[in-house]
């Protein structure tokens, strides 16, 4: 039971892997274009290979957002085993991260520090950008 569900995980990604091969071979064959608008890659596929490699990465986003365990640690709990440590619970993890909408950095975390350090972050990816651009524009 535990095999099968270790391998029932693995279908999202496979199905993923399948349709990036499937969009490859569609580019190969002439049924697919791929343009790359800024750092964001556009297909436009006029065949049904092209149709069923977009539709295999929908599912394999899909399957493994639905399928992957959020945690290492699950599968013991489901089958009834909890991890215990001498020391005590486990220190809670600190996250974050950084968004850029256009030109504009969107900043989230899970404590104040860990904010402000994502905010200091963003503020030095936004200007390098800002340099890069300038400095693109003046060449």
């Amino acid at each position: 039971m535990v095999s099968r569900v270790r391998l029932i995980r693995w279908l999202g990604p496979a199905s993923l892997v399948a349709g990036i091969l499937t969009i490859a071979l569609a580019v190969a064959r002439g049924e697919a274009n791929v343009y790359l608008v800024l750092i964001v890659p556009i297909i436009v596929g006029t065949g049904p290979l092209a149709f069923l490699g977009i539709l295999l990465v929908f599912v394999g986003f899909l399957l493994t957002f639905l399928l992957w365990p959020w945690r290492p640690d699950m599968e013991s709990e489901a089958q009834g085993v909890l991890p215990v440590s001498p020391e005590g619970p486990p220190p809670a993890r600190k996250w974050g991260g950084v968004v850029f909408l256009g030109p504009i950095p969107v900043i989230f975390g899970s404590d104040p520090r860990m904010t402000r350090t994502m905010l200091l972050v963003g503020v030095i990816l936004f200007l390098a950008l800002v340099v890069l651009t300038v400095l693109a524009l003046l060449a």
